[in-house]
Parts: structure tokens; C-alpha cells; sequence
């Protein structure tokens, strides 16, 4: 087939990997000058929260040695690595404006220096990511007086802007924590004011990198989740329950122990300032879409009072301060609104299909987090984010692969719809509200990738012993061999199949 991908983040270049390796035309259009989707965007010292293992194709390691948690330089290398090694044909500077459905495919057209062009295409993948979209600007009371900066993470590009400030950080995601931990190391004298708290993860427990912890079938096997693959892990959460809730108990302890989260501290203006930090709701319900490590310096910084968190919302600007909800002012000359991303938006889509996957506050409403039942030969790459984000993208689209060769069936809408519609209420029951919040597989990679590999009817347990099943965290590595298995799983069973009863 003949097949566009429409953006050049690491989503979109590991699917057209995959189907270039079942022998499809596939052509990346990129509407910015350079490939990499958010890290092209990325703010300066950004750092993958995973470990470079995890963050790699599947059958291309990276070609240098990084750090172990990767730079976004680092990251923007290896990317331009993999488009050249696999010679994926990547169009800079072409932006798809809109999309036209035709009987047999798609008519794109494609805003390029060259001018404008409509293509014909048999498939098309949406790989436009959930992050790197424009950020929201702010519309509060009083900004058009306000004598002070206004910034997005995103409009950081020098951290010495934070210099000899008063810094003023909103919002409690990763970019949040990173500014007000970047300007506390710069000197500056930050004030953090966030509605709730996080959980922040961190790096190391008792000495052990959390990776090695999070990563392995023996912690992500009681994560509750919307499915369960294997029965013993289905039968775990069904008659003990306790024994799972005990168990993340223990581990929000652990966290908080770890992030100095307690009552224990001598001064009295301490233990204020670290229970502004306490989150009220459990670990396994802040899951969602991403789940933050906590910057080294960030809980330090607070208990030394470099950094002064605030609980409460944000209500304007006067002149010279940001003004809060519960009525105190800031006094400030700088003020960086980390307040997160918007809901994903598809503006080439033709209507209704647009309207469609837009409708949802949310986010796209997707079957295997890849599919909308009802518009045809289309799909989205990089909905399943999750904590081993660039299998999950791989192995789906191994799973459409399979399916545009005719290998795998598709259920009728109806079913996928009744498996989305339980996905979207478990989600919205057990799980905290962010916009992308249907797009994401978060700690639940493990009984997602279960799934599709068992679609595929390839095992999804990749280590060579029961033990090291259980205890030896996952890597992206660990999935190198798929494609190959999938070849003689194929080979060895009727086809076409149908997917498992299993909603995910």
C-alpha cells in the first residue's frame, strides 16, 4: 500500500518502521522544519523520564552511548539516527491541510515551500502526538497591566531567564516541577502555586532506580487496570483486592518517605510547606496518562524554602504581582504557566469524522487505542502512550500491519464501540482527568501490550525464565524479536483471526 503518516515524532517514525518492513510506500509529512515532534519544541536540559533502554526502537539500539537518562539533544540525535538508517522518507515543512475521503483511500493535500499538492493514499496515519500541540495562552483578568513576563514552558529556550527573578510557577506536571526546580538552582525566588498536588516519583528507592522497580511484571501485574490478559493476574484482582490496595499502600508510603513527605520534620514551617505537597488521591488513581519523576533538587528546594508552594488557583495579574484565588498576591516579574496541553485536535480531518474524535474532553475515543470504529482506513499511531511508549507504538502498528494484509479481522463497530465505551468509563471512574486522558496506557503497558501480542497470537512474556519474568524489569529490547515471531505465528495458524475478547 501506499501509506502517509502525518507527523515526524517518534510515534510517527516508528510506525512507518514497521510498515515499511511489510514492504508499504510510506511517506512521513512533517509541517515543522525539523523531525522529533515535542522534542523539537522540547525546553532546554529537558530529560527523558525513562532510562535509555527503555526509549529506543526495537531493533535499533542507539548508536552511541547516552546518558542514562537521555538528553532531548540526545534523543533528537538518535531519531535523526533512525530515519537515516532505515532511509525513512521524511517531508520537512509539508503540512496536511486537509484530507478527502475517496473510495479507495485518501486525497491529502500538503502545504509544502513548493506550494500545494494533493496526493492519493491507500492508508493514512495520524501520528500528530498530544503534546505538541500550541499551547494555550493565558487569559486571565489583568494580564494587558501585568509589567512582568508571561511565559509557557515552552517559551523558555535560555534558563537564565530565570536569573535574579521573581519566579512564579503555575501548574504541577513535569515541565512545572523542571521550571521551578531549574529557577531555584538559578538563584531565583520562586513561588510554586499549583490547585492539587502529584504524586512525583522518585529516581531512586532505598538506592534502587525505580526503573528496575516499575518495569517488572512482579509491580505492573497489581496495577489495576481496565483489563486483565492472563487469568492468574485476572483472578488476583477479582479475589484479592486487599492484597492489591495493601500493596499500593506500602508503595505510596515508600514515596513519601522517599520525597520527605511526613510529619517528622523539626521546623514547623517545613512541615507547612511539605503537606501543601501531600496529594489526596492514591497512586494508582494519578496514573493516567504520565506520571512525573520528581527533579533531584525539586523537594530539597522546598524544604529549604527556596522554592514556597502554594495550593490554590490562580485569579489575575495586577501590575506587579500575580493574584490568587484565596486572595494573597505574589509580587513578581516573571511568571511561567506550565499548565499542561489541550485536547488533541485534528484540523485536516473532514467533517463528520473530525467531529468525531474531537468530541470528548478527553481525548479520541479509540479501539486498541488505534482505531475509530467507523472511519475507514484510517488510524492513529502514538494514542497508547505509556511507560514503554515506543513498543506499545511498534507492536499496534505490527497489530494494523496484520490487519491491512487481511491477517486479522476487525470486529463490527457496534463490538468496538461497546469495548471503547468500557475502556472511557473505567478510565473516567479510576483514573484522574487530563485532556489526553483516552490516549493514554500509562503504567498499564504491560496488560496492553499482552493483548495485542496475544491478538497476534505471539507470547507476550519475553524473558527467558519464570523468575526473570517476574523480577528483571522491561526494556525496549526485550521486544526485538516480534516481528519475526509474529512471521511464524502466522505461518503456524489459520488466518484470519479475529481479537481476543479483551478490551483495551
Amino acid at each position: 500500500m501506499r501509506i502517509a503518516i502525518i507527523g515526524s515524532g517518534i510515534s510517527g517514525i516508528a510506525s512507518a518502521r514497521v510498515l515499511s518492513r511489510f514492504g508499504h510506500e510510506v511517506i512521513l509529512f512533517e509541517r515543522a522544519s525539523a523531525i522529533g515532534g515535542v522534542w523539537a519544541l522540547a525546553y532546554p536540559e529537558v530529560r527523558l523520564q525513562n532510562i535509555a533502554s527503555h526509549y529506543h526502537l526495537t531493533d535499533f539500539p542507539w548508536p552511541f552511548e547516552p546518558e542514562l537518562h537521555p538528553t532531548g539533544e540526545e534523543i533528537r540525535r538518535y531519531l535523526q539516527a533512525a530515519v537515516d538508517h532505515f532511509s525513512l522518507d521524511v517531508r520537512l515543512n509539508h503540512e496536511v491541510v486537509s484530507l478527502a475521503e475517496q473510495p479507495d483511500g485518501w486525497d491529502l493535500t500538503v502545504q509544502s515551500p513548493d506550494g500545494e499538492r494533493t496526493q492519493r493514499f491507500d492508508h493514512v496515519v495520524v501520528a500528530v502526538g498530544h503534546y505538541s500541540a500550541d499551547k494555550p495562552g493565558a487569559l486571565l483578568p489583568g494580564l494587558e497591566l501585568f509589567k512582568g513576563d508571561v511565559l509557557t514552558e515552552r517559551d523558555v529556550r535560555e534558563l537564565n531567564v530565570f536569573r535574579g527573578r521573581r519566579v512564579v510557577v503555575v501548574g504541577f506536571g513535569k515541565s512545572a516541577v523542571d521550571m521551578a526546580a531549574f529557577a531555584a538552582e538559578r538563584g531565583a525566588q520562586v513561588h510554586h502555586v499549583f490547585r492539587e498536588p502529584r504524586w512525583l516519583l522518585p529516581r531512586h528507592v532505598f538506592g534502587v532506580h525505580m526503573a528496575n522497580v516499575i518495569f517488572a511484571r512482579a509491580s505492573t501485574v497489581m496495577i489495576p487496570s481496565w483489563v486483565h490478559p492472563s487469568r492468574a493476574e485476572a483472578l488476583l484482582h477479582e479475589r484479592l483486592p486487599k492484597v492489591v490496595s495493601g500493596f499500593w499502600k506500602m508503595i505510596s508510603l515508600v514515596v513519601r518517605a522517599q520525597n520527605g513527605l511526613h510529619p517528622l520534620w523539626r521546623d514547623p514551617q517545613v512541615r507547612a510547606r511539605m503537606r501543601l505537597l501531600e496529594p489526596d488521591q492514591t497512586v494508582t488513581y494519578q496514573m493516567r496518562g504520565a506520571t512525573a519523576l520528581a527533579p533531584d533538587s525539586y523537594y530539597p528546594s522546598v524544604v529549604k524554602g527556596d522554592i514556597l508552594p502554594y495550593r490554590t488557583g490562580v485569579k489575575g495579574f495586577s501590575e506587579g504581582a500575580l493574584l490568587l484565588a484565596d486572595g494573597r498576591e505574589i509580587p513578581c516579574d516573571l511568571v511561567v504557566l506550565a499548565t499542561g496541553h489541550s485536547t488533541p485536535q485534528f484540523p485536516f480531518l473532514p467533517s463528520p469524522y473530525r467531529e468525531w474524535v474531537e468530541s470528548e474532553k478527553d481525548g479520541a475515543q479509540l479501539y486498541r487505542h488505534l482505531l475509530h470504529p467507523r472511519i475507514p482506513r484510517l488510524s492513529f499511531s502514538g494514542f497508547n502512550h505509556g511507560f514503554l511508549h515506543i513498543p506499545a507504538v511498534e507492536i499496534a502498528t505490527l497489530w494494523l500491519a496484520a490487519h491491512l494484509r487481511g491477517d486479522l479481522t476487525l470486529p463490527p463497530p457496534e463490538e468496538m464501540e461497546r469495548s471503547i465505551e468500557k475502556i472511557r468509563a473505567w478510565k473516567r471512574e479510576h483514573t484522574l482527568f487530563e485532556p489526553a486522558r483516552s490516549c493514554g496506557t500509562n503504567t498499564r503497558f504491560h496488560q496492553y501490550l499482552d493483548t495485542l501480542l496475544s491478538d497476534l497470537g505471539v507470547t507476550p512474556y519475553r524473558k527467558r525464565s519464570r523468575l526473570a519474568e517476574a523480577v528483571v524489569a522491561y526494556g525496549a529490547a526485550d521486544y526485538a524479536g516480534v516481528f519475526d515471531d509474529y512471521e511464524r505465528a502466522r505461518a503456524a495458524r489459520p488466518l484470519p483471526v479475529a481479537p481476543l475478547p479483551l478490551d483495551t
